[in-house]
């Protein structure tokens, strides 16, 4: 079986139509990153081939985002050299078509006819199971599902043994199988296959004796619990008495009542010592005024003796600083004239340097009066010549495109006339006498020209019918007129008569034109801003030139004037001299008048201080809170004493806490009540069971239920020898057939070791039951697959894969393999041996390869077919 095309539309991700051909017969990659699409397309084959067309669950196929889709997929493949189609849509508008040949299988027929060809059966109802896959669900591997090899060998032993059987051409088993089979039901009857529980008749025997042993033993425990009952109830009998002799809870109620006395002192105790605290707070309170009172009296008289001091000190300041202010104003006054006979001198040498400039700006207002004058002469020459050149050029002006044109023309003209001549007729002629050609005569030397069918009249000698032989001369004709005409019209547009002399006049043109060029740049060299621009600056340096002689005439007489350098120093040597003068003043007289104003409010605040202390109001007050601080002293020491004398009375109370203890002497009295209470249920309850056992004839119903029980263990026993004789028989059987199946498995063994060699040299593998990889046998030691590492398993799933695909194409089944992200967990080592049994298998089978690491199958030989290529050729 070969796949030629798979075509997949509104498939899950793949929401528009994806095409895949030119599938080849052996290995094909495709490669893609994580959810490009791979393992969809493989799902998309599966999903063909083996999904029920009609099945509800498929709506996951729908395209994402498009809940009213319409999935469907259509494939071609090759079947033993027969053409084949099928496609199915799902969900909506369901349909399945299978065209074999010429043959046409629809909707049901069609899905039983794929399931005979490939090896599997149709699900009854919902998702395809893993036990319907068959042979592709052992062939066409998903995507984390490589290792997994047992399961879908054990769903597809029946068709791999169907294989086995036909290459060895026996069918010897056939009858032990139905023996074993008959044996194994008869045995299925009694035990469970797998687990080897007792089940059906046998079972039954188990139950019925473990619920006759379980009643037995109910009633064992029932008698055990009578006598031990009638045992329980002298004891809590004995114990109610007891207790309701002594009656324990009343000693506790008196013990509860004592320690509640006990708690009600020492909370009358508490409340008075709060109530001394409060009290105390009170009187604290009381006394707090009359101190700050004293206390603001103290610092007023601190305050007064501190502000002598500052007043004494501050008028000595103010002499100090009347002296320094007088010095300072005088200094001042000094520099003052200073600074102003300076600054005069300045003024001066700045007018001494004022003059020098301007002789100097007079020199060059002359220079550059004589330089505009010059530019304005040789720019008006230089513009007369190219107003002369502009107007010389205007009337010589020629259209180049058309002198372009009208040279083609003429070149065109040329040719075609040259071709046209030598396409016409040519016959010279040397005459003695005269003939006539159409209506003219001729006679003498001379060449003739036809261009069109002529007439030769030679006298009495008859005439001559001349036709050119060229045929297309007429059209060269033509167009010779119409390009002369073109020509023509071209000379008149140019007002020329020739090309020579519309090149002619081109000449002349361009040789004005640079003329033009070069005056422009002279008279762009003189006035770049025009000869206006060149006249304005004249007259605005005349203007300035005069300016400044009429201001070097309005300055002083400077001949006694310092260098500027040396007035310039002298006037900021006295400005310095004066700045710092003053701010010496500014300073002086601030401190003068700080210094006053601070005597006078100290005076002030002084005489009010000394007034406030001598106010007779002020003394009677401050009098009585002295008495009233000392009167409040007296009671706060007598409270706190007797506060701390109760609060040590109410800590030597606290420490048994007689609260505590009366709580729990009541709940000890509730509890020793309950106790009792419940003791008397107890022992009406006793009686009450006792009384309804000793009538229910207890003794009786054990005597009954162990002739049961015997009559039980005969039955079950019966039945478990039949199930051990089955059992022997079925082991004999089956290690019969075993051995005739050991011979039909010789050929999967060999292939299994010519793919098993690659990776596991010196190594064998052993087969289960249901022909499937049990134990890997290497260097004396078998390991079971289940304690092989996962790289390991999932390397044997592709390798026995191979091995059965080989089978099954031996014996004539269709084979297709496709495996999806498989040896991911592989080294590098042996991957390349995978590779190298993937490349062989291919010469055997079709094999689709889906890898997200393109990388690292880039040796295979093959071409790698990227999905996204795929989708954007889409």
């Amino acid at each position: 079986m070969k796949l030629q095309s798979i075509a997949i539309e509104e498939f899950k991700q793949f929401t528009g139509r994806l095409f895949i051909d030119d599938l080849q017969p052996g290995l094909n990659l495709f490669v893609g990153p994580n959810e490009a699409g791979k393992s969809t397309i493989a799902e998309a084959v599966r999903a063909v081939f083996l999904e029920r067309y009609k099945a509800s669950h498929l709506k996951e196929l729908l395209p994402w985002g498009k809940a009213s889709g319409q999935p469907s997929v259509e494939v071609s493949f090759d079947l033993d050299g027969v053409a084949c189609r099928l496609s199915k849509q799902f969900v909506t508008r369901q349909r399945c078509e299978l065209k074999i040949g010429q043959a046409v299988f629809g909707e049901d027929e069609a899905e039983d006819k794929l399931a005979a060809l490939l090896g599997f059966s149709r699900a009854a109802r919902g998702p395809l199971k893993a036990e319907n896959a068959g042979v592709p669900g052992l062939l066409w591997v998903q995507q984390g599902g490589t290792h997994d090899v047992r399961d879908s060998t054990g769903h597809a032993a029946q068709y791999l043994r169907d294989a086995l059987s036909q290459l060895s051409g026996s069918r010897e088993s056939a009858g032990e199988d139905a023996l074993i089979a008959a044996v194994q039901r008869e045995l299925r009857q009694l035990l469970t296959a797998r687990t080897q529980k007792s089940t059906g008749p046998l079972a039954e025997a188990e139950a019925a004796l473990a619920a006759l042993i379980a009643e037995r033993d109910d009633l064992n425990r029932q008698r055990e619990q009578f006598d031990e009952n009638i045992a329980r109830l002298a004891a809590q009998q004995q114990a109610f008495e007891e207790t309701e002799r002594k009656r324990p809870w009343e000693l506790h109620e008196e013990k509860a009542v004592l320690a509640q006395q006990r708690a009600n002192a020492a909370a009358e105790l508490e409340r008075s010592v709060g109530q001394l605290a409060q009290a105390l707070k009170v009187s604290e309170a009381e006394l707090a005024l009359p101190l700050q009172h004293e206390q603001a009296a103290v610092e007023l008289e601190t305050a007064v003796t501190r502000d002598r001091q500052q007043l004494d000190t501050a008028r000595a300041n103010v002499a100090a600083v009347e002296t320094g202010y007088a010095q300072a104003a005088t200094r001042v006054a000094q520099l003052e004239q200073a600074f102003t006979d300076a600054n005069r001198a300045l003024e001066l040498a700045n007018a001494a340097v004022s003059a020098a400039d301007l002789r100097n700006q007079i020199g060059l207002h002359r220079a550059e009066l004589e330089r505009l004058e010059t530019a304005i002469a040789a720019a008006s020459e230089a513009n007369e010549a190219l107003v002369a050149a502009a107007r010389a050029a205007a009337a010589l002006e020629i259209d180049e495109a058309k002198l372009k044109r009208l040279a083609s023309l003429d070149a065109s003209l040329t040719v075609l006339r040259a071709r046209t001549e030598a396409a016409m007729t040519r016959i010279e002629y040397r005459l003695s006498g005269a003939i006539t050609v159409g209506d003219a005569s001729i006679s003498g030397t001379g060449v003739l020209r036809v261009d069109e069918e002529k007439r030769i009249g030679l006298g009495e000698l008859g005439e001559l019918r001349v036709i050119p032989g060229v045929s297309d001369l007429f059209a060269r004709l033509s167009e010779l007129a119409a390009l002369e005409a073109q020509h023509a019209q071209l000379l008149q547009a140019l007002g020329v008569a020739s090309l020579a002399e519309a090149e002619s006049r081109h000449e002349q043109w361009k040789a004005l034109v640079a003329q033009q060029k070069s005056h422009a740049k002279v008279l762009e060299a003189y006035a770049p801003q025009g000869i206006d621009a060149l006249r304005a600056a004249l007259a605005s340096a005349t203007a300035r030139s005069q300016a400044a002689n009429e201001r070097l005439t309005s300055l002083p007489d400077v001949s006694a004037a310092l260098p500027l350098d040396e007035a310039r120093r002298s006037a900021e040597i006295a400005a310095s001299a004066l700045e710092s003068a003053r701010k010496i003043l500014n300073e002086a007289t601030e401190k003068r008048s700080t210094g006053i104003a601070t005597a006078e409010s100290l005076a002030l605040q002084l005489q009010r201080k000394e007034a406030q202390l001598s106010d007779p109001a002020f003394c009677r007050n401050r009098a009585q809170w002295q008495a009233k601080i000392v009167e409040q002293r007296v009671q706060v020491e007598a409270l706190t004493k007797q506060r701390e004398a109760r609060a040590r009375e109410l800590e030597a109370v606290r420490l048994d806490d007689p609260a505590a203890e009366a709580k729990r002497y009541r709940a000890s009295a509730e509890l020793a009540r309950q106790d009792q209470h419940e003791r008397q249920v107890s022992i009406a309850r006793l009686r009450s069971q006792l009384e309804t056992v000793g009538a229910s004839g207890l003794g009786e119903r054990l005597a009954a239920l162990d002739a049961k029980v015997e009559q039980a263990i005969r039955r079950k026993e019966e039945l478990s020898l039949r199930a051990g004789a089955l059992s022997l028989l079925d082991e004999v059987l089956v290690a019969e057939r075993d051995a005739a199946v050991a011979q039909l498995r010789a050929p999967l063994t060999e292939r299994l070791g010519h793919y098993l060699k690659r990776i596991f040299p010196q190594s064998t593998i052993a087969l289960g039951d249901d022909l499937s990889p049990a134990t890997l046998d290497r260097f004396g030691r078998a390991d079971t697959l289940e304690a092989l590492s996962f790289g390991t398993r999932e390397q044997l799933g592709i390798l026995t894969r191979l091995a059965y695909a080989d089978l099954l194409k031996a014996s004539g089944r269709p084979t297709l393999l496709m495996l999806d992200d498989a040896a991911v967990h592989t080294d590098a080592a042996r991957r390349d041996a995978i590779k190298r049994a993937l490349i062989d298998a291919a010469t055997r089978h079709q094999i689709l390869v889906f890898t997200c690491h393109p990388e690292l199958w880039d040796d295979l030989g093959v071409r790698q077919r990227a999905i996204d290529d795929m989708k954007a050729a889409a």
